[in-house]
């Protein structure tokens, strides 16, 4: 893979490969359950025999239609800095796609499909498969019902295809979002091997309002959930997702991300997972 060696040539590794996740792209139409599934999953097998056959670990995807849909941006973070500001009231019943319309069943049953799938593909491989979680974590948006927007959710989703190869993007943000415990949460999926990701983002607020913050800022202890990841063992690729933008930031935020980065390089050498 071009891309691989590239990152490689800087000293860098692939620690996790997203599946295309937009409409129309790979597994669109196995999310909406259309006959046109049966090609479609034997592409996203091949894409996962290919990650496997070139070292990289994870591959994450996502499971729902509206993606990171309804939030707009505004300068309510630290100094002013733009960020994500989601209001379920503002958008639960705009922008309804009757194409996303379905029961809970219906989804699950999508879901176990893909599973049964791609789960013993990745375990030839010996890919570990981390799904994100439904961001906005909301029951339904433009019409489509979400089903991994809670913890309920999560944990049906590991059971539902028993693997090792079955597992979670601990999205800390998306979780935080949820309005639960999101230090109890890490050891849940943690000690039973299921965080085969991590996104280390902090939020005020929970569904149905929210802002993105500072990950220094929120509402989650940052040093106690790093300290947890240590307790249940984790050693995968955790990031920061993304950040507040600060005044001269680039479009993609480097500048948040930086900050963030190393906010959370220093909580790794305070937990003992980095050496000094």
């Amino acid at each position: 893979m071009k891309i691989k060696r590239r990152v490689e040539s800087y000293g860098l590794k692939i620690g996790v490969a997203l599946l295309p996740q937009e409409a129309g792209t790979q597994h669109w139409n196995i999310r909406l359950g259309r006959p046109e599934r049966e090609e479609e999953i034997k592409d996203v097998c091949r894409s996962i025999e290919v990650l496997g056959e070139e070292g990289i670990p994870v591959v994450e995807y996502v499971f729902n239609l509206s993606a990171v849909w309804g939030s707009t941006i505004r300068s309510s973070a630290r100094g002013g800095a733009l960020t994500r500001h989601f209001d379920y009231e503002e958008v639960k019943d705009a922008c309804v796609e009757p194409e996303f319309r379905a029961s809970e069943e219906e989804v699950w049953e999508r879901i176990k499909y893909f599973l049964e799938h791609v789960v013993p593909v990745a375990e030839d491989v010996g890919v570990k498969l981390a799904c994100h979680p439904d961001d906005p974590p909301v029951p339904t948006l433009r019409g489509e019902t979400r089903v991994l927007g809670s913890l309920e959710g999560m944990k049906r989703l590991i059971d539902i295809v028993p693997s090792e190869a079955n597992g979670i993007n601990f999205c800390q943000g998306t979780v935080a979002e949820m309005g639960v415990d999101v230090i109890e949460a890490i050891r849940y999926f943690g000690s039973r091997g299921k965080i085969h990701h991590v996104h280390f983002r902090n939020v005020k607020g929970s569904v149905p309002r929210f802002d993105e913050s500072f990950i220094d800022d929120g509402d989650v202890d940052m040093l106690e959930a790093m300290r947890t990841y240590k307790e249940v063992g984790y050693t995968g690729t955790i990031m920061p997702d993304h950040t507040p933008r600060v005044v001269g930031d680039t479009p993609w935020g480097h500048r948040g991300r930086a900050f963030a980065l190393g906010y959370m390089k220093a909580l790794m050498k305070i937990v003992g997972v980095l050496e000094e």
